[in-house]
């Protein structure tokens, strides 16, 4: 059950375009390209099982790549490359075999182990794609190329865990929310050398949302650094069994393991399964030990979701001795596993640090083992949800070595065991994307951002190749902007851009303007008849065909006078916002909603109703006549256009052109596979016109 297992300059040559151009060709006329679309692949048998991009293989220069293929007895491999902005490569095809996958005691599954032999090309992470008589198969920043085989000495690891996808909170969706750690993931590997991102479970609110694995999917393959996850107990929610959980939900878009390990320069991973029970079963317990004794050169780093302790300490002595301190449910029903997780702690020296979750805040403690060394118990914050009451989102960077274990403080507050996480709850960044992925918008407010500085910021996205690259062009404010940079990956656009995002703005890298207002309507008002000192919640739809929406906000005015302005709450339907308002004072009311989108266009639809002051018998309060049934009127609907554009926009500087890549989320799928049916459906118009012409004749 073991598991497999940069950036540089742009370059182009003729040999390069041509494989490109064959590429596409092959792609266009031959298979669906649709399959390129992230998380839409995995829909699709045959599909890669290993490598992942949330376990990729590590290689060196000219060693073999294997792939392990699930949903085909054969296939017949035409052509495979592995892409990156270091370069795109094309692999020698060795041969395949039939394999076996076993996950647990319980339940394999078939596979074929596709052998590829690499070139020497440059140390970095690489996406992977064949093309085969089965179709194409694809796998996002799954390769990672290092001549050492990964770092040595010490790593530098990104902890995250609890991202809750598919649940909301603080006005956000945890799927939206989440984007501001791609800029933060990627602004720490660029600048502070972060080596590996893990996620510690709950990567999902409920194991069978399939969309928010999809978005997980989408947001986590923009961050440029290889990355690890296990499973936690909201990852198993509502999944009858692990043939379930592999083949249609956390095994089919995370990782096909419940358990696995990654051998990475110097240092062993191993992922274990806490499940919805809260511990590992014995089964998970007796690997692990075995794949510590097989690596005992490596430092080990365990990762699982519940984690050990309940709190942060220093802790010594015999397990019984500890029972107390130990988590609930390890204490109360896994007792003979915390028993053996101790005996493996206790026995094999090499085991440095564990890595958990679940509890939603930092507990970090120490066990000492009878000779005096050390054991790191990192239990770091929620990402995105739930925080405990005074507690915070967030996320740590740790360094360990064979030695010991080094948790990261930026700014001023300082590393303690209770308060270790970069704390994002002020780092609102949100990335925006429009429906045919022609233009990305990044919009900020990291007004009240303490823990790292803002000035030089990492944004990383893809851009739809249908459009020229010169057609795109910087909105925003460009002293902002430090430098962009574009890569040519396959059928995408790599864009990185260097920019300060202290305080209030937007950036966005489009390939035309956007003049067009969003549409608005306000769905329902409840209570249909507003009462003093009750909430009133306003439902409200908004569209934008454009770059896509900043945000929605009501502004209210009683008796003609203002009181404030109101910010929308996001829900999980990205068209569909709620106002939460409190009706504070009696009086005429004038509410004022507004849909407002990046480019700074607005729609508006106004509401107006009486709220009548408190009486003994407080008499029904008249309305007027709805227009609708779900929306009480008056109703007034203004769309405003800006006349001027708010922003200018900056040509991008010419950059030399990377024919590296891996091909990345689909908008441009909307435009390639219609043209190409109009295509051949004109092909065959000028085809039998010519047969009858010359019939004719």
């Amino acid at each position: 059950m073991d598991g497999a297992g940069g950036m540089g300059g742009l370059t182009t040559s003729r040999l390069a375009a041509t494989s490109i151009v064959i590429l596409l060709l092959v792609l266009a006329t031959a298979y669906s390209v649709v399959a390129y679309i992230p998380g839409v692949a995995m829909l699709r048998e045959p599909y890669i099982v290993l490598p992942s991009y949330l376990l990729p293989a590590v290689i060196k220069p000219g060693d073999v790549l294997e792939v392990s293929v699930r949903g085909v007895d054969a296939i017949d491999v035409r052509e495979a490359y592995i892409y990156g902005v270091n370069g795109h490569y094309k692999l020698d095809f060795e041969g395949l075999r039939r394999d076996v996958i076993t996950v647990d005691p319980t339940y394999s599954f078939e596979v074929v182990k596709l052998s590829f032999r690499a070139p020497l090309v440059r140390d970095g992470l690489y996406a992977i794609a064949i093309l085969s008589d089965k179709g194409l198969l694809w796998m996002p920043n799954s390769v990672v190329v290092d001549s050492n085989g990964g770092p040595q000495g010490v790593i530098r690891v990104a902890h995250l865990t609890d991202t809750h996808f598919g649940a909301e909170q603080g006005g956000y969706p945890n799927n939206f929310k989440h984007t501001r750690y791609v800029a933060l993931l990627n602004t720490l590997v660029e600048r502070f050398g972060v080596n590996l991102i893990v996620y510690t479970g709950d990567l999902i609110d409920v194991g069978t949302d399939v969309r928010s694995y999809r978005d997980f999917f989408r947001v986590t393959s923009q961050i440029l650094a290889p990355q690890l996850a296990v499973t936690g107990n909201h990852d198993w929610a509502q999944v009858d069994g692990t043939r379930l959980l592999v083949e249609r939900f956390y095994g089919r878009y995370i990782v096909p393991f419940r358990v696995w390990s990654f051998a990475y320069g110097d240092f062993l991973f191993v992922g274990i399964d806490t499940r919805m029970e809260g511990y590992p079963e014995m089964w998970q317990l007796e690997y692990l030990e075995e794949v510590v004794a097989k690596n005992v050169d490596k430092a080990v780093v365990i990762l699982m979701h519940h984690p050990l302790f309940t709190g942060a300490g220093e802790y010594r002595g015999k397990p019984e001795d500890l029972r107390g301190q130990v988590y609930s449910s390890w204490r109360n029903e896994g007792w003979e596993q915390a028993v053996k997780l101790f005996e493996i702690i206790e026995r094999y020296k090499n085991v440095i640090a564990v890595l958990a979750g679940h509890v939603h805040r930092d507990a970090d403690a120490v066990y000492v083992r009878s000779d005096g060394s050390k054991v790191y118990f990192i239990t770091t914050t929620t990402a995105n949800h739930g925080y405990p009451e005074g507690y915070y989102w967030g996320m740590k960077v740790v360094d360990i070595s064979k030695s010991e274990v080094k948790v990261l403080s930026f700014g001023a507050r300082g590393y303690t065991p209770t308060s270790g996480s970069i704390d994002t709850s002020h780092f609102l960044v949100f990335e925006v994307t429009d429906s045919v992925n022609k233009a990305v918008s990044w919009f900020f407010n990291t007004t009240g951002f303490r823990e790292l500085g803002v000035d030089n910021v990492t944004l990383v996205f893809y851009l739809n190749k249908t459009a020229p690259l010169d057609s795109y062009k910087v909105y925003g404010d460009p002293q902002r902007i430090h430098g962009v940079r574009s890569y040519d990956v396959g059928l995408y656009y790599l864009f990185k851009v260097h920019a300060n995002i202290t305080g209030y703005g937007k950036i966005t890298v489009a390939s035309y303007d956007d003049r067009e207002p969003p549409r608005l309507r306000i769905m329902s008002m409840s209570p249909r008849e507003p009462a003093l000192n009750r909430t009133l919640v306003i439902n409200v739809e908004a569209v934008d065909t454009g770059w896509g929406l900043e945000r929605v906000v009501a502004v209210v005015n009683v008796n003609g006078a203002p009181r404030g302005v109101v910010e929308a709450q996001r829900t999980m339907d990205q068209a569909q916002f709620r106002i939460i308002m409190r009706v504070a004072e009696p009086g005429n009311y004038d509410v004022v909603v507004q849909a407002i989108d990046i480019r700074g266009n607005v729609a508006e639809e106004r509401l107006a109703f009486q709220v009548a002051p408190p009486l003994t018998e407080t008499p029904r309060m008249e309305t007027p006549t709805p227009t609708t049934p779900t929306q009480t009127p008056i109703v007034e609907t203004v769309t405003r256009d800006t006349e001027t554009p708010t922003t200018t926009p900056t040509p991008l500087e010419a950059t030399p052109r990377d024919t590296a890549g891996a091909p990345e989320e689909a908008g441009w799928a909307n435009v390639l596979i219609p043209a190409v049916a109009v295509a051949l459906v004109l092909v065959a118009i000028v085809v039998l016109l010519l047969a009858r012409r010359k019939a004719s004749s």
